[in-house]
């Protein structure tokens, strides 16, 4: 029976094709804040960013009432929230200090920090076929870090910086969804928390937007937006044995953006690095052998045990 689940299915091609659309829409985002360039303070951004996502995901949340947002596990969402706004606001740095195609590749390096956060938050044992993905993972990193010349590089550290709160992120993230708390929910805690710890910080280092840049702006957070929905409904077609992986795209989307409208090529150094990256990040599920309450935390729940969206 188990076997038959994993058999690829219309409707879990279609989790695949909506989370391709999904990683695309995040990379375009991620691009838009190359475009906006280095004048342009972060903080600012995030919060019209963060603000718009927020927009856009309150009425979903609040569709069955008040109700519906509360929770029992408010510190679990702050720590998601805390370190998933820490992880952009590092990652939308290193975007300005690198080029696309790095930041984006060592952002990706969350999945091989998160058996040892999660080590330590829980104290299982982690698989050694994870240890196997997190070495050829960091083979990667050290590949497009070059450690005898650009380890020291702010834009290097803080891309690495920005996949270790990321990866905090998710392991909070898991915890929620080990306790079944609605998507929507979890949505909605992290733009209303995001929008509210930008805030201050935004009107402090406020700097009036020309036309272009509001334009700009607001297409990163729609755009955000849009992708957070796609890849919550792409969830609700398949497992993450399956739609995980496919994370790794957004390397390749970066890559070819980068080169068609950045001009900036790959260099065979970064090509080797993503080549590392993207099969570390996806041996765990060639091997399929991953720790059980761990696995489980990712695949869909059946419809019955399902929490609503």
């Amino acid at each position: 029976m188990a076997r038959e689940q994993e058999i690829p299915t219309p409707k879990l091609l279609l989790g695949v094709g909506i989370s391709l659309i999904a990683y695309l829409f995040f990379v375009t985002a991620s691009f838009l804040v190359v475009k906006l360039g280095n004048g342009f303070p972060i903080i600012q951004l995030l919060f019209i960013q963060n603000c718009i996502c927020w927009i856009f995901i309150t009425p979903l949340a609040l569709r069955k009432g008040f109700d519906n947002i509360k929770t029992q596990y408010l510190s679990d969402h702050l720590i998601r929230d805390f370190f998933g706004v820490g992880s952009y606001y590092l990652y939308f740095f290193s975007i300005q200090a690198l080029n696309l195609t790095d930041a984006t590749i060592l952002n990706y390096t969350a999945p091989f920090f998160v058996p040892i956060i999660w080590w330590i938050w829980t104290q299982e044992k982690v698989s050694r076929h994870a240890w196997w993905s997190i070495i050829v993972g960091f083979l990667g990193v050290a590949v497009i870090l070059n450690p005898t010349r650009q380890i020291f590089q702010i834009g290097f550290l803080l891309g690495l910086f920005a996949g270790i709160a990321s990866s905090i992120a998710l392991c909070a993230l898991r915890i929620l969804n080990l306790n079944k708390e609605p998507l929507s929910r979890t949505l909605f805690y992290y733009f209303t928390f995001s929008t509210l710890i930008t805030f201050p910080f935004a009107w402090v280092y406020w700097t009036p937007p020309t036309a272009i840049e509001w334009m700009q702006s607001i297409f990163i957070g729609l755009t955000t937006a849009i992708a957070q929905i796609l890849l919550t409904i792409a969830y609700r077609h398949g497992t993450a044995s399956y739609l995980s992986p496919l994370s790794y795209v957004s390397v390749i989307y970066a890559g070819l953006i980068s080169w068609l409208f950045l001009n900036t090529p790959l260099t065979l150094r970064s090509l080797l690095g993503i080549i590392l990256i993207i099969v570390g990040g996806t041996l765990t599920y060639i091997l399929k052998e991953k720790v059980l309450s761990i696995k489980k935390t990712f695949e869909a729940p059946d419809s019955k045990d399902r929490p609503p969206f």
